[in-house]
């Protein structure tokens, strides 16, 4: 394999004189923190683990740790809930639709059914 080693450090200095370069603007900064605030709340809105977070540790634990930690600046919206993801204590497998199920048990195969 090759080393890739190199290509990171030319990158990391890259950024770091973009850094040392650029002028302060401390009149930008509310306008930053209110582009960051809504970047926080777009993605904690959508963040594709969270339904996971919802089965394993419940809406409650999910919700603090989304908004509380992974998207700090995030606004909650009230009454806000994460619907849980399948195969983890949210249901279930998908249902097969009726014709499927009974042919995959005339054939031998396993028809999976949503533990009660």
């Amino acid at each position: 394999t090759r080393d890739l080693f190199p290509a990171f450090q030319s990158y990391v200095q890259t950024h770091l004189d973009m850094i040392r370069d650029s002028t302060p603007e401390p009149e930008q900064a509310d306008a930053v923190l209110e582009r960051q605030k809504a970047y926080d709340t777009y993605s904690a809105e959508r963040d594709p683990a969270t339904g996971l977070f919802a089965a394993m540790y419940g809406n409650d634990w999910a919700q603090d740790f989304v908004h509380d930690f992974l998207f700090s600046m995030s606004e909650r919206k009230e009454g806000s809930s994460i619907p849980a993801m399948p195969f983890m204590g949210g249901g279930g497998p998908p249902k097969k639709p009726q014709g499927e199920q009974a042919s995959a048990t005339k054939k031998g195969g396993a028809a999976f059914a949503p533990r009660r």
